[in-house]
């Protein structure tokens, strides 16, 4: 998250109930609305659009997620709002990736996807 979220508000420590917790967060991501817009304006500006990357390189071990301006060469520019694309980089396809794009799940299996992902951590961390 460190492409687009500012330091200050990954390392803060927020105190109080619950009620009070979610109304600083939400207060603090006001910072963020100003960030994102400024980001998206200079995409725009360059006739690029924004969208997340999710990158795995499996030589180094490693993965990252950024908010990357994207021109109208990249494969992920022409994505709608309901779509999911992943591009392979291999040594078969290293000249052109092969991409797999298609419909994403959606909000409701998303929410359900993260609820049955909060189920299990809660049970894991129940003592």
């Amino acid at each position: 998250f460190d492409s687009f979220l500012p330091e200050g508000l990954l390392k803060k420590d927020y105190k109080g109930d619950s009620d009070a917790i979610c109304a600083a967060v939400a207060d603090d991501m006001k910072e963020v609305d100003g960030l994102m817009d400024e980001k998206l304006k200079a995409a725009l500006a360059e006739d690029k659009v924004l969208r997340y990357k999710f990158e795995i390189d499996a030589t180094e071990n490693t993965a990252k997620v950024v908010l990357a301006a994207v021109d109208k060469m990249d494969p992920l520019y022409r994505l709608k709002l309901n779509e999911n694309l992943v591009a392979f980089h291999t040594g078969r396809y290293n000249t052109a990736p092969l991409i797999v794009k298609g419909s994403a799940a959606g909000a409701d299996l998303a929410a359900a996807g993260i609820f049955a992902d909060l189920l299990r951590l809660s049970r894991a961390f129940k003592s």
